[in-house]
């Protein structure tokens, strides 16, 4: 499984995982460890084909894990996510992350996760307050948040109207994601950038 996935063959990797998991005891700590392994793989595998069914079956196994583990914060924060960038049932991403940020309120990953689905759902005002929290955090901790988190920022305060700091945080995602950002997140900041430059 893992030699099939740092290969990048994902199929290969599906089908060793699932045998992991056929083999485990139902609903054991290694299925399910097994299982979020291959929501990973599927992850992988959508991002690098875009084939829908991969974000599916991703979606599908995420809410099986959740079944056995209501409570899962990371599970909930994983699936919210996946959910609210693929613009599917954001209703339910926004339950799933807000639920998150109930179990789990001082953590800036998890704050900016339920920012960006609260974006996704219209609601540009309280994703300001979640991501300004996720900032604090962030500053408290090791002193600056993930490019993406600046991305989110940018996303929020040009649907505010507030240009001139939109602009600034898309150019700050820039700076920090570098060479690290893949070239489908640097074109879409650039296009932001771009846009707000006019």
């Amino acid at each position: 499984f893992n030699l099939a996935k740092i290969n990048q063959q994902y199929n290969k990797a599906l089908t060793y995982i699932d045998k992991c998991i056929a083999l485990s005891e139902p609903n054991s700590l290694a299925a399910v460890e097994y299982g979020v392994k291959k929501v990973e793989v599927l992850t992988l595998a959508y991002e690098r084909s875009s084939d829908k069914k991969y974000l599916e079956m991703a979606i599908a196994d995420y809410e099986s894990l959740l079944e056995k583990m209501p409570n899962n914060i990371s599970v909930l924060n994983n699936l919210a996510y996946m959910l609210a960038e693929n613009d599917q049932r954001l209703s339910e991403a926004l339950a799933y992350a807000k639920r998150a940020v109930e179990l789990q309120p001082n953590d800036a990953s998890i704050l900016d996760t339920y920012a960006y689905v609260l974006y996704k759902n219209g609601k540009y005002d309280e994703a300001l307050e979640n991501l300004t929290a996720a900032l604090q955090q962030y500053e408290q901790g090791n002193g600056v948040g993930p490019s993406e988190l600046y991305e989110h920022f940018g996303m929020v305060k040009e649907k505010l109207g507030e240009k001139a700091e939109a602009l600034a945080y898309f150019k700050q995602s820039l700076e920090i994601g570098g060479d690290i950002l893949p070239d489908a997140t640097k074109e879409r900041i650039n296009r932001a950038i771009k846009r707000l430059s006019q």
